[in-house]
């Protein structure tokens, strides 16, 4: 039982760091032919809410998928059970949460995420995931 909670765990944990990591490419790629050199809170904080929203009616259109396993359904509906939780906030502790995440991106604290900021965060964000044992590793021990 504790390894089946570990690996649900650790596949929430994935899923969100992918949807995270899908996340900084989208807002890299904002400007169409070129990433924007600077990116403000209010650029984040409103492409994260846009974010969310597609996540939740993906997650939504997943869920009522009839090819959807037994196996698969946990995940999703624990993936879409965060950003419907995420959107249910109240808009300032949404926007504290995003401020947090925000100021630990932009390192040299001048109100802006740069290239360089978005790039080390994304190298961040993938060695801090990758380090976790894969899906089929926690299984395997089980």
């Amino acid at each position: 039982m504790r390894w089946t909670l570990l690996a649900a765990s650790l596949i929430a944990a994935a899923s969100l760091a992918s949807a995270g990591r899908a996340a900084e490419a989208e807002i890299a790629a904002a400007t169409p032919g070129q990433a924007p050199e600077t990116i403000t809170f209010d650029q984040y904080r409103d492409w994260r809410n846009q974010f969310n929203e597609q996540q939740q009616a993906r997650l939504a259109a997943r869920l009522s998928a009839a090819d959807l396993s037994t196996e698969q359904r946990p995940r999703v509906e624990q993936q879409k059970a965060y950003y419907d939780w995420l959107a249910g906030l109240p808009e300032a502790d949404r926007d504290r949460r995003y401020r947090e995440r925000f100021d630990r991106i932009d390192v040299n604290h001048d109100g802006k995420i740069d290239a360089a900021e978005r790039a080390a965060w994304h190298d961040k964000q993938r060695n801090f995931y990758e380090r976790r044992p894969r899906r089929e590793a926690v299984v395997q021990r089980q």
